[in-house]
C-alpha cells in the first residue's frame, strides 16, 4: 500500500530555560503506522486551513514558541506559534512532534 508523503520540519524554543529543540520527518522514513498517525495528526489539526494568530503574542517572555513547515498533498505553509496561541485542535500534533524531537534528539 502506498503512503501518503510528506514532509514536516518543526522546530521549538524559548521556555524559561531558553531551550530549542528541532527534527526534520520526511514520511518516507517512517514506517507505516508512523506515517498515519502523523497523517491523522496533520489532517485533523486543520493546519491548511485558512486562519489568522497574533503574531504579536509571539513576544511573550518564557512561552516556548514554535515554527512548523509542512509539505503535505502540493501545499506548504509555515506558521509560528507559542503557547498562548496554539489552537486546540493543533495541541496534539505540536505534542507529538515535541515528542519526536525529544526521543530523536537522545540517540
Amino acid at each position: 500500500m502506498e503512503q501518503e508523503q510528506f514532509n514536516i520540519s518543526f522546530k521549538r524554543s524559548g521556555g524559561f530555560t531558553g531551550a530549542s529543540s528541532s527534527v526534520e520527518i520526511n514520511s518516507r522514513d517512517l514506517d507505516f503506522l508512523e506515517a498515519e498517525e502523523l497523517k491523522l495528526l496533520i489532517e485533523g489539526s486543520g493546519f491548511f486551513e485558512a486562519f489568522a494568530f497574533d503574531n504579536s503574542l509571539l513576544q511573550m517572555p518564557d512561552q516556548f514558541r514554535y515554527q512548523i513547515t509542512i509539505e503535505h498533498k502540493g501545499k506548504k505553509r509555515t506558521l509560528e506559534l507559542n503557547d498562548t496561541s496554539v489552537p486546540d485542535l493543533f495541541r496534539p500534533l505540536i505534542n507529538h512532534l515535541v515528542y519526536v524531537a525529544r526521543k530523536s534528539r537522545r540517540i
